[in-house]
């Protein structure tokens, strides 16, 4: 039988809702939050401050939000759409400057495939950022680091630029994602393989590859070099974005797109056999 000063102790640990460790400390409660799994096609991305499982190959060794603790700043109230500290790995850890340019790294669907494709999608950040520095001369640029994504909630200061990337084997498609500062809608431009668009633009953060079916693949060996077929509308895309002029149209099209007014839930198409 304990002492009495030993059995007083342990009835006030208890009084006080702790349990009682052979250290004096207490167990903190098991975390049970969890997370969702990384964006799969035709499926939505995490939301902010979502967490990611072990393991997911576009958010690599996520498990949970990273912490920034010197974000968010003075004046931000915690929690609200400016509040930068708390993000998951796919949300772009800085917004860029007004006035400038925010090169993401390529959306790569499906998630399973991210990891084998990183030097895909590197290669195309790099094409990205060249157009950049050609359709917005003298811009700030901000280049993001795989897999910074997508903007936060309340948008990117600058205009932004992503890609929305699949492959299967040796065939390739690229999608251009361009939106204007602040919460602002998404134009999609065919960039890499031929497309049908079910909706363009669309609403800022929804899911591109909703609204992507895929037509014809390009040849990933190719892929820079086709792209480069494509470029201008890219560039008109920017330069309309950043409220910039330029030469080329400020409604780009190209073969292969239909942008019905209503827009429809869909998905990417996987490549038909034998093609």
């Amino acid at each position: 039988m304990p002492s009495i000063p030993r059995l007083a102790l342990v009835l006030a640990a208890v009084s006080l809702g702790c349990t009682p460790t052979t250290s004096g400390s207490t167990t903190p409660p098991t975390d049970t939050s969890g997370g969702a799994t990384g964006p799969t096609i035709g499926g939505p991305g995490p939301a902010d401050g979502a967490g990611t499982t072990p393991g997911d190959a576009q958010n690599p060794g996520g498990s949970g939000g990273t912490t920034d603790p010197t974000a968010g700043g003075t004046g931000v109230a915690a929690g609200s759409p400016n509040d930068t500290r708390f993000l998951a790995p796919e949300i772009s850890h800085s917004k860029g400057v007004a006035g400038g340019v925010v090169v993401l790294f390529p959306r790569i669907i499906p998630s399973a495939i991210a990891a084998e494709n990183q030097n895909y999608g590197q290669s195309i950040q790099q094409k990205v950022k060249q157009l950049v520095e050609k359709a917005l001369p003298g811009r700030p640029i901000d280049v993001r680091p795989s897999p910074e994504r997508v903007c936060p909630k309340a948008g990117c200061d600058g205009v932004s630029i992503g890609v929305l990337f699949t492959r299967q084997n040796n065939s390739c498609v690229a999608v251009a994602l361009v939106n204007g500062p602040g919460v602002s809608t998404t134009k999609l431009v065919p960039w890499g393989g031929e497309i049908t668009l079910k909706a363009d633009p669309i609403q800022f953060r929804d899911p591109p590859e909703n609204f992507v079916t895929i037509k014809d693949y390009a040849n990933c060996d190719q892929l820079v070099v086709e792209m480069g077929k494509q470029d201008s509308f890219v560039e008109a895309a920017l330069r309309a974005a950043a409220g910039a002029t330029g030469t080329t149209p400020a409604s780009p099209t190209s073969p292969g797109v239909a942008t019905p007014a209503s827009p429809a839930s869909g998905t990417v198409t996987a490549k038909p056999n034998g093609k």
